[in-house]
């Protein structure tokens, strides 16, 4: 545990329960996330527990990776409704994040150790070795990390500034900022992640037939907002290898969406695709998966 706690980071708590405070989270996976990280995403767990087809809407966003730390928080005595905000994030060796919310770091990790729960010291800090799959570090009261226990003592390097942090990729790092703060899923990708990303991102649920990996072979990254009510409506930043590339990337979506528009059932409603330079800007809306 690492004391005394940034002002910066404790107001990380007020923005899981106060609405409309930009998420300290993200700037925080900015600084620990180390630089070989190439895809992050952000869900406000808060903001999607009051949807009504929340369960549907974990699975699609945060699912998986959430179920196995769900399991490994539960060992330590943290329920999943004490998370607030998680930040993923994927390397081309392994998952990893932080989460936030209402939990007491110092307490849990005296508790865990009480119960005899697993543990490696990193200097000062203790990791929980949770379950075989995820172990946990709070870097603070209301925030910890999660991953392997080398994924972590990575995450640990990079915070400390010892190895370079995800921020150093200053357009990765621009394209996450460009994000709407209002949005309780967000995200970035690039290198070999952008092809699944995409296909997340925008398809989802929809049968919408694309070659994501020939798609992918033209954009070096890009990032997404998605609102949520009734629909999915994203809005989604591409950015391509040059401006040619832009230009017909723009062209195949924009007659992807005239033939969908014709579809009795369009997997997508109201495309709207744009260009400017090296990126290409999309607005759409799509379904939600049922409840």
């Amino acid at each position: 545990m690492r004391l005394p706690v940034p002002v910066h980071l404790f107001a990380a708590f007020f923005c899981c329960v106060v609405p409309g405070l930009r998420a300290q989270i993200i700037p925080e996976a900015l600084r620990d996330f180390p630089v070989q990280t190439e895809s992050v995403e952000y869900d406000n767990l808060t903001t999607l527990r009051a949807l009504p087809n929340y369960n549907a809407l974990k699975q699609r966003f945060s699912g998986k990776p959430l179920e196995r730390l769900k399991t490994a928080l539960t060992q330590i005595d943290v329920q999943e409704s004490e998370v607030a905000e998680i930040a993923m994030a994927t390397s081309p060796t392994g998952f990893y994040g932080l989460i936030s919310g209402a939990f007491n770091g110092v307490a849990v990790t005296q508790n865990a150790l009480k119960k005899g729960c697993s543990f490696i010291d990193v200097k000062q800090d203790k990791i929980l070795v949770a379950t075989s799959e995820m172990s946990i570090l709070f870097l603070n009261d209301s925030i910890a990390a999660f991953g392997t226990p080398a994924q972590i003592e990575s995450m640990l390097k990079a915070r400390d500034g010892v190895e370079p942090r995800l921020n150093t990729k200053t357009s990765l790092a621009h394209l996450l900022n460009q994000t709407d703060p209002n949005a309780p899923v967000r995200g970035i990708s690039s290198g070999s992640r952008i092809a699944a990303s995409l296909s997340d991102a925008i398809q989802g649920e929809t049968s919408l037939n694309l070659d994501w990996s020939r798609l992918a072979s033209n954009i070096s990254a890009f990032n997404y907002s998605v609102k949520l009510d009734t629909k999915a409506h994203v809005v989604a930043r591409l950015q391509c290898q040059s401006s040619a590339t832009a230009a017909v990337l723009r062209q195949t979506l924009s007659a992807l969406g005239a033939l969908q528009s014709l579809a009795a059932a369009p997997p997508f409603e109201n495309l709207e695709v744009s260009l400017s330079g090296v990126f290409v800007d999309l607005k759409m809306d799509t379904p939600l998966p049922a409840s």
